[in-house]
């Protein structure tokens, strides 16, 4: 059985992201959720697209990062949850409430 990939957009603990999800069996893709400009569904196509489960959060990405992931998330039918914290065990516990 593959793991499941979850694409965590906001914030800045990549490292701790990963490790932590490769302990609860997943594969943890990260995104800052900061964009350089043009236009910003380009930044998350791919991390969308290779994603089964997405977790924004919600106080660490401006709003046009979140309805771009929001809109993209449902366009492509994936799942998707908002986390209020910065931590990575919420937001890995909102992840596992996801797929279980």
């Amino acid at each position: 059985m593959s793991k499941t990939r979850v694409a965590i957009i906001g914030g800045s603990q990549t490292e701790t992201f990963k490790k932590l999800g490769d302990k609860l069996g997943f594969i943890v893709e990260h995104h800052d959720g900061k964009t350089g400009g043009g236009s910003v569904e380009n930044y998350f196509q791919r991390i969308i697209n290779k994603a089964d489960v997405i977790i924004i959060l919600r106080g660490a990405i401006k709003h046009t990062s979140m309805w771009a992931v929001r809109e993209l998330a449902e366009k492509k039918g994936k799942k998707i949850d908002y986390h209020d914290g910065f931590g990575a065990t919420g937001a890995l516990e909102k992840a596992l409430r996801l797929v279980g």
